[in-house]
């Protein structure tokens, strides 16, 4: 999650109490987003301002979302989108992504894509840093 961090705590929070919340498809997870919009607002005090002329209100959310069903990115107006390969979040997300790309058919597992990725983001991007830490999930 990108973001205030009060985003992670609240969103613990949440999943925590709700397990009727869906990350498995695209139009699942863009439905979750929809039914969180209003508990953000009334239960967290969210603050749906952006711009004035913006269509919708914002969940003031970016998020990386991957699982067993795919890689997907979700965005302040709850766009959702699925990625095939690899995505990156958060302010060096393009020198993560630079770095993921051009190194993506020479790494052998997800894990050294990842690194690759991250360790790109917090070289080159003053808002990114290191530790990271990297969990790696066995799909059955």
């Amino acid at each position: 999650m990108c973001g205030s961090a009060a985003h992670q705590l609240v969103f613990e929070s949440l999943l925590a109490k709700h397990e009727d919340f869906d990350f498995s498809t695209k139009r699942a997870i863009f439905e979750t987003f929809r039914k969180l919009h209003p508990i953000l607002k009334e239960q967290h005090f969210l603050n749906p301002k952006e711009e004035e002329d913006d269509p919708y209100e914002s969940t003031q959310v970016t998020a990386l979302i991957a699982n067993a069903s795919g890689i997907f990115g979700v965005y302040s107006m709850r766009e959702v989108f699925e990625y095939t390969k690899f995505w990156a979040v958060g302010t060096g997300r393009e020198f993560a992504l630079g770095a993921m790309h051009s190194q993506y058919q020479r790494m052998r597992n997800a894990s050294a894509v990842a690194t690759a990725g991250i360790e790109a983001g917090a070289m080159f991007d003053k808002n990114s840093g290191l530790p990271m830490t990297i969990y790696m999930l066995s799909l059955k």
